[in-house]
C-alpha cells in the first residue's frame, strides 16, 4: 500500500524499490525503514512509497511470540556475522605476521615457496569475499612502523576483490591475489634504511625504490609452478597506461590485466594508509585524486569497479569532513562516488557533497 513519507513509521517494509530520477534506487525492496531512510526520502523530495500492509487483526500473544522469535533469530544472525568478521581479522593479522617472517627470510637470501604464499593468502581472500564491507576498514589496522608488511596483504585483498567485481573465475581471483601479495617482495632487496625514513625520499632513494618491481620479478621468474600472468603482473604493477610508470615505461596494450588491477589496488591502499613519510587520506579523497589528478594513468574498466565498490559499501559509514563536522553517508550516486549525500550527525542537516566542492571527506570514523 502507498504511504505518504510524512506518515511513515520506523519498521515498515518497502514493497518496491524507491527510485530516483536517475533510475538509481535510493532504497531497495524489502528494506526495513528506519529514521535515516525517512529523512533521506524527504531530502530527495520523495512524496510516498509502497510498503507492506500492517496486519492488525492478529492474536497479540502470537504477535509477541513472533516478534521475540524474530529478534532471537536476528540476534543469532548478527552474532554469526560478527564471528565471521572476527575470524577475518584474525586471519588478516596472522597473514601479516606470516608475511613478515617470509620477508625476513627473503632478506637473508631464502627463495620464495609458492605453497606458503598460497596457504597465507587464499583462506584470507575467501574470508574477505564473505565479508566484503571490511575492505574499506583494513587500513585502520595498519601499523605505520610495519607498513611494508601490512601493505602487500591489503593489496592482495583489494586485487582479489576487484577481480571478483570483474566477474573473473575463482582460479583467476586467486592468481591475482597472489600477484598482489608478491608485487612488493622485491622490497626485501632494497636498502632497509630507506624504508624506515620518516622524511620524504630523496631522488636517489626513489631511484632505488623504483627497482623493486624488477627485484620482485627476478625473485619469482624461475618458479615453474607460478603462472606467467602472475610474473608479468608483478613486474608491471607500477607501469601506467600513459607510459609514465616504471621500471620499463610501458603503455597501453603492452600492459597485462593482472598488472593493471594490482596497480590500482597498490596505489589506493598506499594512499589510504599512514606511511613512514606520508599521512593517510580518506578512500573518497584518494579515489577522487585517482580519477581526476591521475587521469589516463589507470585502466578505466578496473577503476570503474573501484568506484562501484566504494559507492556500494560506503552507505551508513560515518565520516569526518574537512571542516571537522561528523556525518553519515546516506546515499551515493554512481556518477559521484566520492561526493555522496551526508546527514550531519549533530544537526540532522543533509548535505550533497557534489554541490559543496569546498568540502571533502577527510577520514572514516
Amino acid at each position: 500500500m502507498k504511504v505518504d513519507v510524512s506518515q511513515l513509521n520506523e519498521g515498515s517494509i518497502l514493497m518496491e524499490d524507491v527510485v530516483l530520477s536517475t533510475k538509481r534506487p535510493l532504497a531497495h525492496k524489502k528494506t526495513i525503514i528506519n529514521l535515516q531512510h525517512i529523512e533521506a526520502f524527504k531530502a530527495f523530495l520523495i512524496d510516498s512509497v509502497e510498503v507492506e500492509p500492517t496486519v492488525m487483526d492478529v492474536d497479540i500473544v502470537s504477535s509477541k511470540d513472533a516478534i521475540e522469535e524474530k529478534e532471537n533469530s536476528n540476534s543469532k544472525i548478527n552474532e554469526n556475522i560478527q564471528q565471521e568478521i572476527n575470524d577475518f581479522y584474525r586471519l588478516y593479522v596472522k597473514a601479516v605476521n606470516s608475511y613478515k617472517q617470509l620477508y625476513i627470510a627473503w632478506q637473508s637470501g631464502m627463495t620464495i615457496e609458492i605453497s606458503k604464499i598460497r596457504d597465507l593468502v587464499l583462506p584470507l581472500v575467501k574470508a574477505l569475499l564473505n565479508n566484503k564491507e571490511e575492505i574499506l576498514k583494513i587500513s585502520h589496522y595498519t601499523k605505520t612502523e610495519e607498513y611494508y608488511f601490512y601493505h602487500p596483504i591489503s593489496v592482495s585483498l583489494l586485487s582479489a576483490y576487484l577481480a571478483d567485481s570483474l566477474n573473473m573465475s575463482e582460479g583467476e581471483i586467486n592468481q591475482i591475489s597472489i600477484t598482489g601479495l608478491l608485487a612488493d617482495c622485491g622490497m626485501s632487496k632494497i636498502d632497509q634504511s630507506i624504508l624506515k625514513k620518516n622524511n620524504p625520499l630523496t631522488e636517489q632513494d626513489f631511484r632505488e625504490m623504483k627497482q623493486h618491481p624488477a627485484h620482485s620479478y627476478n625473485m619469482i621468474k624461475n618458479i615453474p609452478s607460478l603462472k606467467e600472468a602472475v610474473k608479468i603482473g608483478v613486474l608491471q604493477h607500477h607501469e601506467r597506461i600513459d607510459g609514465s610508470g616504471y621500471p620499463m615505461s610501458l603503455s597501453g596494450s603492452k600492459l597485462h590485466l593482472y598488472g593493471k588491477i594490482v596497480a590500482i589496488a597498490d596505489t589506493f591502499q598506499a594512499m589510504v594508509c599512514d606511511r613512514p613519510y606520508r599521512r593517510k587520506q580518506s578512500p573518497f579523497k584518494v579515489l577522487e585524486q585517482m580519477i581526476e589528478d591521475d587521469f589516463g594513468k589507470f585502466d578505466i574498466m578496473v577503476l570503474d569497479e573501484l568506484k562501484k565498490i566504494i559507492a556500494k559499501l560506503s552507505v551508513g559509514t560515518k565520516v569526518r569532513l574537512s571542516n571537522n563536522q561528523i556525518g553519515e553517508i546516506v546515499f551515493t550516486e554512481e556518477q559521484f562516488p566520492t561526493r555522496p549525500m551526508l546527514r550531519i550527525i549533530n544537526t540532522n542537516e543533509f548535505i550533497a557533497l557534489k554541490e559543496k566542492r569546498d568540502l571533502y571527506i577527510e577520514e572514516l570514523v
